[in-house]
């Protein structure tokens, strides 16, 4: 059993220490009635025992049911009278049948308690029979296990609820993640698309072109190498994100980088105060790490809008040598903290628009209070090793 299986809480010690206070004053009450042929100590001390077992009722309810139901015996054994030290041994019943795992258990309970209840009116120290005595303490069991059994029926009905919950909310967002990659599957076979025709349209002029100007047809070269180069990194990336199955949809034109200042001028009109920093040798970059980096800032942008509260917003972009860097931040109370970045759709999309193109994201609240939440993406020129 672990650390953790054996913490007991507050409310388990508030419960054994009540428990154990009602049954030493039944005990005592029952004592001054009768007289026992040994010092009252040993009772006080065997209901003490039962209460203190119900610190352990959670981790081993029947271990637990088992152990009252043995004090009690002893308690009988001893010639003490009565019954109030099987009081420990109802919250213990209670227990078992709440927390079974079986219906089993709650005929084991009912068996226990009915055989305690007996105690009193069989040798070596028989009480006169007294049925309403007994008859009271009967109904009062069966009203505790039947109230024991309305409880474990709604815990279970609670976890299975629970259960059902959980496995819809990951199919939900297993299927807004495979709906999340064959858009960008689309996006990338609409590049690859016309990738394609600009080198056939490139490799025509350049046939037409071999004699007659051999310059041009240097030039159609030059651009049918680099839009191959392209169209290969675009091909790594898509193998990344397919599934298989069929798609459909039209071609659409894809955004690129220069369009930047049209999210930022819908996120202003949305009353976000936007400020653009480009840093680096701005230059044409591979059309899915273009359209990566425009997806990722207009999603970020969305976010902000939507969750971060935030007055003012800055999106940074930072041509490297061999990657862009991506980054945007805002002055917002950082609402869309680490539970957002885990579970929310729209960080999934950023970070497997990043991951299609090779590229590495993270999200995470500013480090100073309330200062707000970043989102950065470093997409490598490459495409995917």
């Amino acid at each position: 059993m672990s650390a953790r299986e054996l913490r007991i809480s507050r409310g388990d010690v508030a419960l054994a220490a009540l428990t154990g206070v009602i049954g030493v004053v039944g005990v005592g009450t029952e004592l001054a009635d009768r007289a026992a042929a040994l010092p009252p100590v040993w009772a006080y001390a065997l209901t003490v025992a039962g209460a203190v077992l119900l610190l352990f009722r959670r981790q081993a309810a029947m271990p637990v049911a088992l152990g009252n139901g043995v004090f009690c015996v002893a308690y009988h054994l001893l010639g003490y009278p009565g019954l109030a030290v099987a009081t420990p041994l109802v919250v213990a019943a209670y227990t078992v049948v709440v927390y079974a795992q079986r219906r089993r258990s709650l005929v084991a309970t009912s068996v226990l308690v009915a055989a305690v209840i007996a105690l009193p009116l069989i040798p070596p120290h028989p009480d006169p029979v007294n049925f309403g005595a007994v008859s009271g303490v009967l109904i009062a069991m069966g009203a505790t296990l039947a109230a024991a059994e309305a409880a474990r029926s709604r815990r279970i009905a609670g976890i299975e609820q629970l259960r059902r919950v959980e496995q819809e909310t990951q199919a939900e967002t297993d299927r807004r993640l495979v709906v999340e990659r064959l858009a960008i599957a689309t996006e990338l076979h609409d590049v690859l698309a016309h990738t394609i025709t600009v080198i056939g349209v490139q490799a025509a002029a350049g046939l037409d072109a071999l004699d007659r100007a051999p310059e041009e047809a240097r030039s159609a070269l030059h651009t049918i190498r680099a839009s191959t180069r392209d169209a290969m990194a675009e091909l790594r990336s898509t193998v990344r994100v397919l599934r298989d199955g069929p798609q459909s949809g039209t071609v659409t034109p894809q955004p690129r980088l220069a369009e930047l200042p049209q999210v930022i001028d819908s996120a202003t009109a949305a009353g976000l105060r936007i400020t653009l920093d480009t840093d680096g040798d701005q230059r044409t970059l591979p059309a899915p790490v273009e359209l990566a980096a425009y997806r990722i800032v207009q999603e970020a942008l969305t976010n902000v809008i939507r969750h971060a509260r935030a007055e003012s917003a800055t999106v940074r972009v930072e041509y490297q040598p061999d990657a862009l860097l991506v980054e945007v931040a805002d002055d917002g109370s950082g609402i869309v903290a680490d539970r957002a970045v885990n579970s929310g759709h729209g960080m999934i999309g950023m970070r497997e628009r990043a991951r299609a193109v090779g590229g590495t994201f993270e999200a995470t609240p500013v480090t100073a209070p309330g200062r707000g939440f970043v989102v950065r993406a470093r997409l490598p020129l490459g495409g995917t090793p």
